[in-house]
């Protein structure tokens, strides 16, 4: 029998040093927009997550432990990265000497001690990488979340035990020559991703 009211939870972040203007706090004002509510009968809740280390436990664990999601999306910027990028796994790794957006520094340089080495993402990547390449933007496969807040958030959405994901998305190109997509062809990718994910819950 299937579960009625399921339910993704889609995030983005706050500015950071180094990223003053966020796409993915952009897209969280712009997708509800173009997705609406629901999609397929699948329920949409989205947030602006803060780039801050301390948000790991005060924002996000509060949100899947509240809203009880059964799949996670989530999207952040890379500066540099030129194209989307679909994250399959994250590393057991807490870079130090990059403050968060109050100045401060993950206490230790594990995500968890004695833990795994890495995780590989729930949600089907490949999938969803080819949802959001029918939009005509540029997006890749990568196994490199990196070693920051991104990376963390990944590593503890999948260790949620509910299914999840993450998309690194570039800043915002700067002027006619550069080659990075324009938030709205990154909008129309996302929006792909979403209806992809929502479409595979009510089938399950």
């Amino acid at each position: 029998m299937r579960r009625a009211n399921k339910k993704i939870l889609v995030t983005g972040f706050s500015p950071f040093p180094g990223s003053p203007v966020n796409p993915t706090e952009m897209l969280m004002h712009r997708l509800p927009k173009r997705l609406g509510e629901s999609h397929r009968g699948v329920s949409f809740v989205f947030a602006v997550l803060p780039t801050t280390w301390a948000g790991r436990e005060k924002v996000t664990d509060r949100l899947r432990k509240t809203i009880k999601p059964d799949a996670i999306i989530h999207f952040g910027v890379d500066g540099t990265r030129r194209t989307i990028n679909v994250e399959t796994r994250a590393v057991n790794q807490a870079v130090r000497v990059r403050p968060d957006a109050v100045g401060d520094a993950p206490k230790q340089p594990e995500l968890q001690i004695n833990g795994e080495r890495s995780r590989s993402s729930t949600l089907p990547a490949r999938a969803l990488l080819e949802a959001a390449s029918s939009s005509g933007a540029p997006v890749r496969l990568s196994s490199n979340a990196g070693t920051y807040l991104c990376n963390a958030t990944l590593w503890d959405s999948i260790g949620s035990g509910i299914p999840s994901i993450f998309v690194h998305v570039p800043t915002l190109p700067k002027g006619k020559m550069d080659t990075r997509p324009s938030l709205p062809r990154v909008e129309d990718a996302a929006v792909r991703i979403l209806q992809e994910t929502a479409r595979r819950l009510q089938s399950s």
